[in-house]
């Protein structure tokens, strides 16, 4: 079975990076900027707050820059919305982002 990145909330993106050992270097009212503390090499990651989700080539460029792989990246994504996000509707998903906020 292959996998494929589908668009998934801000949030939840960020909530992943960090995961993967991000941190957050900078945020304004729009963006995220994140940096690797374990590798002053690599280019920092700018991700939207902006809108129900992040567009695909987004999320495609994150995980290329931090090498973290498909695997890594489905195994935290699942962590961080669970099985089922993909059949919520959008008032589903903000409901559950509204209590991972919390």
């Amino acid at each position: 079975m292959s996998a494929a990145l589908t668009p998934i909330p801000p949030w939840a993106l960020k909530e992943i990076l960090v995961m993967y050992g991000l941190r957050v270097m900078y945020e304004d009212d729009y963006n995220w900027l994140f940096d690797d503390p374990q590798n002053a090499e690599m280019e920092p990651i700018v991700i939207p707050k902006i809108g129900d989700v992040v567009e695909v080539d987004v999320m495609m460029d994150s995980v290329m820059k931090t090498k973290m792989g498909l695997g890594a990246y489905m195994a935290l994504k699942e962590k961080v919305l669970g099985k089922d996000w993909f059949f919520l509707n959008p008032e589903q998903m903000k409901a559950r982002a509204a209590k991972k906020a919390n």
